[in-house]
């Protein structure tokens, strides 16, 4: 379970987000498009995480994101964004974000962000396992009892 903080986003974006992160058991400090009114409630909980919307008018979510982790040391910050590129991550994570989630998202992809443990680039393709080797002998055919051999 998170403390969540919201900011940005439309009304209609923060209810919806406000209803899955209660769904799946978070807690809600807040949300507002106000940033003074964020940073308050970041300085009055516990190791928020902080979902920070892209479309911040003033300050912008650059500005904003370093005075929120002044704030509160211990916030996890989150990234929603409607686009998503190496520059936009290299700078998001420069500026301590943990994690970014491109809009329209999966709710899974929501709640790993969201969810406290190791800050990994949600999002990210896993690792590619290493391909079998090509060399060695061929796996035998398959023989009989295949649904394809059926009259």
């Amino acid at each position: 379970m998170a403390n969540v903080v919201i900011v940005g986003g439309t009304e209609e974006a923060q209810l919806i987000l406000r209803g899955l992160l209660r769904l799946h058991q978070h807690r809600i400090v807040g949300a507002t498009v106000s940033c003074p009114q964020a940073l308050e409630m970041l300085r009055q909980s516990a190791d928020p995480v902080l979902l920070v919307d892209t479309d911040l008018k003033e300050p912008s979510w650059n500005d904003f994101v370093p005075e929120a982790i002044r704030a509160n040391a211990k916030s996890r910050v989150v990234l929603l964004t409607p686009t998503r590129s190496a520059r936009l991550e290299s700078q998001a994570r420069a500026l301590g974000v943990a994690a970014l989630v491109r809009r329209p998202f999966a709710i899974q992809e929501l709640l790993n962000a969201v969810n406290p443990g190791p800050s990994t680039p949600t999002g990210a393709a896993p690792p590619v396992p290493p391909a079998p080797p090509t060399e060695g002998p061929e796996p035998p055919a398959p023989t009989g009892g295949d649904i394809t051999d059926a009259p």
